[in-house]
């Protein structure tokens, strides 16, 4: 199921701008921006660092978290904050969590504290930031109406990104080839954490979340930079525009927790998690263990185009909610796709089913679904499922069986 965007002119100028394979539009301020250059010596503001080793050519998926969390419980018998730690949630991602030697770059641990990058940031006033390439960017906040990047191969860890802009991009980001964000927080600026997320759930269980005045739509790369996501905590938006890689260069997300969207009582965003993709001819992509998670229309996963998704990699992931929570194209053209040991949870209400239409490419176009479990508990908002279809398997037509599917 897809709905129209709805975006906001008042007092901007839309335009059309092209990104990395999809179109969209987006709304220009009219206000200067802050300009700051990092110093290519510089420390706090943009030390100049080793290449991002994630960024090597492997296609392949790590099925663990990080070492650095401690994790008890397990995928079935396991929920985003409960205290266990065994999915991505406020306990183990965003800034405050950062660890020493985050993503092997030697950094040290979140500090207690951020340091602001500039005086007389706002979030009524764009920021952009002109890094050395290859910098490594750690433990800074970034207010902003809209927060714009340029230079190549950059590394966040330990940031805040925050502000307030509807229908456009928190972050835009203007890279060739790589960009890396590590233990990073990407949320409103007006609240401090998720309208109705007690730090019990996976995500709000009610309407409406972020109010549309106060929310942010998305964070896209605008080049062809291939991005690099690992244990963020994302909320109070409508989506992530930075959805596939290249051949041999995959687009990872991994560990981050994804939950919360804005504005769930109504239709003014598409809500979807990593995405929207809506022109097709995407991938290769990563998507592991991660915490998906938000009431909302569309997609966790919105791979909404009609060209071939190719080299797809979707497993152990929490995945409750949305409309269908996961979408990877809207016709059976998708090749070599991968979903396996995901936990897809009744948690959170959903509108439609867990698989976009039941479409499924099988074995004939190279594409494998196994042990992909249902988790249901008495007192879960999914009327779709019952307490006895607990540890049951997921089948692409979105029906509960006892057994695996194999086709």
């Amino acid at each position: 199921m897809r709905l129209p965007m709805r975006w906001l002119a008042v007092g901007a100028v839309v335009a059309i701008v092209i990104g990395a394979g999809a179109g969209y539009l987006t709304a220009h301020d009219s206000g200067s921006d802050i300009r700051v250059a990092a110093a290519p010596d510089a420390d706090a503001s943009g030390s100049a660092g080793p290449l991002d080793p994630s960024a090597s050519p492997s296609t392949s998926a790590s099925a663990s978290p990080s070492p650095s969390v401690t994790k008890k419980g397990s995928a079935l018998a396991s929920r985003p904050n409960d205290g266990t730690g065994y999915w991505p949630d406020f306990s183990n991602t965003g800034y405050a969590h950062a660890p020493a030697n985050a993503g092997g770059l030697g950094k040290g641990a979140y500090p207690g504290k951020l340091k602001d990058h500039a005086s007389g940031m706002s979030a009524a006033k764009p920021l952009r930031l002109e890094f050395p390439d290859n910098s490594v960017i750690t433990f800074q906040r970034f207010l902003a109406l809209k927060v714009t990047i340029y230079g190549d191969n950059l590394t966040f860890i330990g940031c805040l990104f925050e502000g307030t802009i509807p229908n456009d991009n928190l972050v835009q980001i203007y890279a060739d080839t790589a960009i890396t964000f590590r233990y990073s927080t990407f949320k409103p600026n007006s609240y401090a954490r998720p309208p109705g997320n007690n730090g019990n759930v996976s995500s709000a269980p009610n309407p409406p979340g972020t109010p549309f005045d106060k929310s942010w739509q998305l964070v896209t790369t605008m080049k062809g930079a291939v991005a690099t996501m690992d244990h963020n905590d994302i909320w109070g938006n409508a989506g992530l525009e930075m959805t596939t890689g290249r051949p041999g260069k995959p687009s990872r997300w991994t560990n981050n927790y994804l939950h919360d969207l804005a504005d769930t009582s109504h239709d003014e965003y598409h809500h979807d998690g990593i995405g929207p993709q809506s022109e097709g001819d995407g991938g290769p992509m990563i998507v592991d263990h991660n915490t998906i998670a938000s009431l909302g229309n569309t997609n966790g996963l919105a791979l909404q185009g009609t060209g071939v998704y190719d080299h797809v990699s979707f497993t152990n992931n929490y995945v409750s909610g949305w409309g269908y929570a996961v979408c990877i194209g809207t016709r059976n053209n998708a090749t070599n796709v991968t979903v396996t040991g995901n936990v897809f949870s009744a948690e959170l209400s959903q509108l439609y089913g867990f698989n976009y239409g039941g479409i499924w490419g099988g074995k004939s176009r190279g594409s494998t679904w196994r042990n992909n479990r249902l988790q249901v508990r008495a007192g879960d908002d999914n009327s779709h499922f019952k307490v006895s279809d607990n540890g049951k398997y997921l089948w692409p037509s979105n029906l509960a069986k006892s057994t695996d599917y194999t086709g």
